[in-house]
Formats: structure tokens, C-alpha cells, sequence
């Protein structure tokens, strides 16, 4: 072995000690708030986050015993001022960065500062009112392809079905075509497109069951120069290899699609009115102010396929696992769907309009509740830009019993926000906040709320400020397309001895609890009408 191997070895081993050692440093200055004791020397608490047997439940349980502003890796902070108030002050932490410039390239979900301010501001556009209401017809179309695909495997029976399936195959469907003018057909010809087959069980295969020096190292890329973590990261082993995958295969899908559409845009025709399609045509602007690099239009058609199909489709399915237990709340939204499209109809329209959808307030409440207590987001992850004090909404007791209303931090702290806590906290949402209760929306509750957080029902899951979901009223809109003909064609039920629970596979999604296989699934009794 030559001795620019062992010097190499011996640099990348000094640089592991000197960040364990930074990073104590700096986490010794909040050990006066309350918190769990480690359960692992090499990663602290953090197994209990990202390893946790249902997801979010350890930041519930660290909530409810030690209060809002936690000591273990990071405290919990205030969220209205970091995610609303600070406005850059408080960047990713680089480890997430770091994972999410390897799945989606750096796009808006990796960009920061004036970086992320130009992307938005390009993007925004194509997310207008007056563009989402050319995607409704689309919603509608995919969801009807479902719905008779869903009937023939029922054919005229009862069965039980696996609606988490379904609900990824109409969500890659409906991005593919509001997105960017292309047809997965993941419904019609069940994943036999290439990207499909990549995101079948892509979370669990890739977040699940991670183990504690993977953390770690993680962890420790985030903090190391950028050249030697993209050396690393490329090697082609393990999770590295499954997020380069599915990056390669969606900027080889990215790159035909942008390709077609300038073309199309060159040539003096006007091409589809898909999101993709609009940025394409605006980069072909001369002010650079106004435009995407190449690379940064691929990564956002990555990043719009990663978080515009996964959140939704179990956003979606956490619906119906809600309403299968509720059927009293199913009769209801059954019934609100037929109303809706008997007044459109009786008014000389053929379909229900963006109005009609926003108007039906038992399933906007359900919407809004199921948003709240399944976040699909349970947490964010933060760094201090700088020297700063987070003011704590709800006042809390340190170790030696003073009550404190902030905690000043340091450049580089690692600050954990649970949206997971949030969304359950009884001091913002009452004393049923374990409870799935849409009721809470249908009465004006924002009265009683000393916190604005979200950009919907003052709920988190979205995130807040200058970096919620930019597509976040995209992602609705589709819900209430995708609900409103499933509730109207089927009846869900649970199954007789399956107990569903939220795993974190990087995203809360449903498993059947006691397989041994990383899947998620949510199997329901599906009843055609």
C-alpha cells in the first residue's frame, strides 16, 4: 500500500475526531434544558429519531416529558421563528443538505439563501392559480384511470387492497403529466416504466433500519469540503448507490423532457402548459436573473418527482386510513361529493371547478386534520447561520427548575424541528390532539391558536415561511381530485387482525406491523359502489 493511501486514511481519521470533538464542544453549552440520556455513545439520541419504531414518537415522547425545548443532539425550537421569523437565518443542517443534493441534485429543495430566493422566485410562476387550474382536469383523468383499474381487480366483490400501491401509482401519473407533460402510465401498465420501478419501496429500501455508524457518517460527510464528500459519496455501494440511482434515471427522463420542449419552443410552437414546460420556456430568457441553469432545471423536475409523488401518495393513503375507521365521517364526505357534483352540474358544468373542491368543508377539515396528525415531514433539520436567541412560544423549566423563555445558541448548532411534536402539542391544539378529529376544522379554531405556523390550518406539515412547499397548494388540489372519486365509487374498511402503523422510511408511511420485509403497504377492504 503506498503512503499517499495511509496519509489519506490519516487525514479522513483526523478530520472524524475533530468534528466528534467540535460537536461536543458546541452541545456542551445547552446541557442545562432537560432531555433523554443517550442511548447510543456514538450517535447520542439521534437512533431514537431516525430509527424509531413508529414514526415521530420519540419527539412526542421527548415533548410530553422534558417539554418543547429538548437537550439531546439539538433542542426543539420555536418554529414560528425559525422557519417564519429568522428567514435564512437558520439554513439546513448539512447532513440533510448533503442527502438531498445526492437524491435530487441542487434544486430548490437543496438551495439556500439567495440561491433558494431566486429559484422560488423563477418557479413560483408555474405554480399560479391560473396554472393549477389547467392540472385539475389532469387530477381528475388520472384518478378515473385508477378507479377502473381498481374496480376490475375487485371485479363486482369485497376485497382487500393495497390503496398505498394505488395511491403511489396515481400520484407518479398525475406528476408526470401536470409536472412535465409525460405519461409513466404507472396505472395503466403497472410499473413497467424504468422510474416507476425505482420507487417502488425506494424509501424503506433506503431509510429504514439505518444503522448507527451510517448516522454517524452522515453526519460527518455533511461537515467535511464538498469534493472529498462527492469522492465518497460516489462510491457505488449501499444507500449511496440507491439515491445516485434514482437521481441518474430521473435527470435521463428530466433531460429528454427539456430537450423536447425547447425544441418545440424554437421551432415557434407553443408546446403543453405543464410546469416543466413553463420553465423551460422562461429559461430560454437572455436575463440570467430570470432563468435556471441546465442543471438546476433538471434538478427540479428530480426534486418535483421525489416530493411531489411520495408525500402525496401517503398523505392520501393516511386519508383513507382515517376515513375506513370512521365511516360515520365516510357517509358524510360520500354525500358532500355527491352534492358538489349535482350543483355543478344543475349550474351547466360538465366537472367540479377549483371552487367546488375548496367549498366542501367536511373533506377540507379531514384533509387538514389528516395533514396534522400524520405529518409525512415528522421533523426538520437546522443549523444556526449565527449567534442567535430562539424565543420559546411555550415557557420552559431547565434542570435546576428555572423557567426559561429562550434559548441562545451558536453558530452551527444542530437544531431539530418536530413538526410531529408541534402538530400534537395540547397547548396549541387542545386536549384531543391525539385524537383524529376533523371536527376541529370545521369551527374556527385559529382564535384560540397563539401560533402561525404552515400554510394551511396552522399546520406544520407543509413547513413555514420562506422555505414551505412551494407546491404545497398543487399537492392539495390533487388530493381533493384523487378523494373525491375514490369516496364516490368505493367504501374502505380495515381488515380483520392487521394492525397499520406510521414507520419512518424518511417520509411517514404505513406498514402492516410484525412483516420482516421493508415495504410499505396499507391494505384496506375496499367495497365498489
Amino acid at each position: 500500500m503506498s503512503i499517499s493511501v495511509y496519509i489519506a486514511a490519516l487525514l479522513l481519521l483526523s478530520l472524524w475526531i475533530l468534528y466528534w470533538i467540535v460537536q461536543w464542544i458546541r452541545r456542551r453549552s445547552l446541557d442545562y434544558l432537560p432531555g433523554p440520556s443517550p442511548t447510543s455513545w456514538l450517535i447520542g439520541n439521534m437512533d431514537q429519531i431516525l430509527r424509531p419504531k413508529e414514526a415521530g414518537e420519540a419527539e412526542l415522547m421527548f415533548t410530553k416529558n422534558y417539554g418543547t425545548a429538548v437537550y439531546m443532539k439539538a433542542p426543539f425550537g420555536a418554529l414560528q421563528y425559525i422557519l417564519n421569523t429568522s428567514g435564512y437565518n437558520f439554513p439546513k443542517a448539512a447532513d440533510r443538505r448533503l442527502r438531498q443534493e445526492i437524491i435530487v441534485g441542487r434544486g430548490i429543495l437543496w438551495a439556500e439563501g439567495a440561491h433558494h430566493a431566486r429559484q422560488r422566485k423563477i418557479m413560483s410562476p408555474a405554480f399560479s392559480f391560473s396554472a393549477l387550474r389547467g392540472f385539475v382536469p389532469l387530477f381528475r383523468t388520472t384518478a378515473r384511470k385508477a378507479v377502473m383499474k381498481i374496480r376490475k381487480e375487485l371485479g363486482g366483490d369485497t376485497k382487500t387492497v393495497n390503496m398505498l400501491s394505488w395511491m403511489h401509482r396515481t400520484t407518479l401519473d398525475a406528476i408526470g403529466e401536470a409536472g412535465f407533460g409525460y405519461k409513466f402510465e404507472a396505472v395503466e401498465k403497472n410499473r413497467e416504466n424504468k422510474l416507476a420501478k425505482v420507487y417502488e419501496h425506494f424509501l424503506p429500501k433506503t431509510f429504514m433500519d439505518i444503522s448507527d455508524i451510517s448516522i454517524a457518517f452522515e453526519a460527518f460527510l455533511g461537515s467535511i469540503p464538498s469534493w472529498l464528500t462527492s469522492l465518497i459519496t460516489n462510491i457505488p455501494v449501499g444507500r449511496f448507490k440507491l439515491l445516485r440511482d434514482h437521481r441518474r434515471i430521473a435527470a435521463e427522463i428530466a433531460r429528454e423532457i427539456i430537450d423536447k420542449q425547447t425544441a418545440l419552443y424554437l421551432s415557434g410552437k407553443e408546446g403543453s402548459k405543464d410546469i416543466m414546460s413553463l420553465l423551460t420556456r422562461a429559461n430560454l430568457s437572455e436575463d440570467p436573473k430570470t432563468k435556471l441553469t441546465h442543471a438546476e432545471l433538471i434538478s427540479q423536475m428530480t426534486t418535483l418527482l421525489f416530493a411531489g409523488h411520495d408525500t402525496t401518495a401517503n398523505a392520501t393513503s393516511w386519508f383513507l386510513y382515517e376515513v375506513a375507521k370512521r365511516t360515520d365521517y365516510q357517509i358524510i364526505l360520500r354525500e358532500e361529493v355527491k352534492n358538489a357534483k349535482e350543483a355543478a352540474f344543475n349550474r351547466g358544468d360538465a366537472e367540479l371547478s377549483i371552487a367546488d373542491y375548496d367549498s366542501m368543508k367536511y373533506m377540507l377539515a379531514a384533509m387538514k386534520e389528516t395533514l396534522r396528525y400524520h405529518p409525512i415531514v415528522s421533523h426538520l433539520s437546522r443549523e444556526a447561520g449565527k449567534d442567535d436567541v430562539i424565543p420559546l412560544d411555550i415557557p420552559q423549566k431547565t434542570k435546576n427548575g428555572e423557567t426559561i423563555t429562550s434559548v441562545p445558541v451558536s453558530k452551527g448548532h444542530y437544531v431539530l424541528l418536530s413538526l410531529a411534536a408541534y402538530n400534537r402539542l395540547p397547548q396549541v391544539w387542545g386536549s384531543d390532539a391525539d385524537q383524529w378529529r376533523p371536527e376541529r376544522f370545521l369551527k374556527d379554531i385559529k382564535s384560540t391558536q397563539k401560533t402561525t405556523v404552515g400554510v394551511i390550518g396552522n399546520v406544520s406539515s407543509f413547513s413555514s415561511g420562506l422555505r414551505s412547499c412551494i407546491g404545497w397548494r398543487f399537492a392539495v388540489l390533487e388530493m381533493q381530485a384523487i378523494l373525491a372519486e375514490l369516496l364516490e365509487n368505493f367504501e374502505f374498511s380495515l381488515p380483520e387482525n392487521v394492525k397499520i402503523i406510521p414507520a419512518f422510511a424518511g417520509l411517514r408511511t404505513p406498514i402492516v406491523k410484525g412483516t420482516k420485509e421493508k415495504i410499505s403497504e396499507l391494505p384496506l377492504v375496499v367495497k365498489p359502489l
